[in-house]
């Protein structure tokens, strides 16, 4: 039997007037310490108790990449959304 792999999935947070985030868009943090960039393959809306508040939360399917790859696609003109981790939840080991 061969290996499955699951598609890697991140959860966004973003003002409602933003809209959905692009299909194709670069997902990246900022900064020198950065090693991993993400290109959205789809972005679907979950339900968020933030709404009232005007914040939606996407649930987004992404391409894993190098950090350096994904510098290289935001200067040749590929859409860019930052990104910053919640340093409140630790990943339990």
């Amino acid at each position: 039997m061969g290996t499955v792999t699951r598609i890697p999935t991140l959860r966004y947070r973003v003002p409602l007037i933003d809209g959905a985030p692009p299909v194709g868009a670069i997902v990246m943090g900022e900064g020198p310490r950065v090693r991993r960039a993400y290109r959205i393959m789809l972005a679907t809306r979950t339900k968020s108790a933030l709404i009232g508040l005007g914040v939606v939360t996407w649930k987004l399917r992404v391409e894993s990449m190098s950090a350096a790859s994904g510098r290289d696609e935001i200067e040749a003109g590929a859409p860019h959304w930052p990104i910053v981790w919640d340093k409140r939840r630790r990943k339990i080991q």
